[in-house]
């Protein structure tokens, strides 16, 4: 399969992909019970049991939202900017300089939403702690392999992206001696 084929066929998974977080979040924070025939399914946000979101007060919700915003909207940022690499691959604009820019940002903005979620737990517990009348959970930070990897290979595509400019700029200045 070429290339521009592929990325033809990733390109309406990844509007799937980014319209399923976006209800996921919508979910949680709404506490709203999604029901699929005989079965019913309930999202609880990061670091709360769904026993916490039922009983969650209109205030520590908004904070809630508040701050899982930021990790949400740079992850539909970077999966925006994956699109219009994929975009681009369609066109056969494989290695321009626009598309090399638009593979950095996409693995920068998914690190930057990675690390923004695993802040998220214990901002939401400091913030709550602060706030007059709120409930006082325990602080908490969790980490999960996934999201280390996650970062490691965000890592890795912004130093390949760093490989590919060089190597573009090297091809350049090779092509003016001949």
């Amino acid at each position: 399969m070429k290339i521009s084929q592929l990325s033809r066929l990733i390109r309406p998974l990844l509007l799937l992909c980014a319209a399923t977080e976006v209800a996921f979040f919508i979910l949680a924070w709404t506490n709203t019970l999604l029901y699929l025939g005989p079965w019913s399914m309930h999202v609880a946000a990061k670091g709360l049991l769904i026993e916490q979101m039922h009983t969650m007060p209109t205030m520590e919700r908004s904070v809630g939202i508040l701050l899982g915003l930021p990790a949400l909207l740079c992850m539909l940022y970077g999966l925006w900017k994956l699109d219009r690499l994929l975009a681009g691959i369609q066109q056969k604009n494989l290695f321009s300089l626009q598309n090399i820019a638009r593979l950095r940002t996409f693995s920068g903005a998914i690190a930057l939403s990675t690390l923004l979620s695993i802040a998220e737990v214990p901002a939401r517990t400091a913030v709550m702690r602060l706030l007059p009348g709120l409930q006082d959970g325990g602080f908490t930070v969790s980490v999960s392999s996934e999201e280390l990897i996650l970062l490691l290979v965000c890592i890795a595509f912004y130093l390949v992206t760093g490989m590919m400019h060089e190597g573009r700029r090297l091809a350049e200045e090779n092509e003016g001696f001949i």
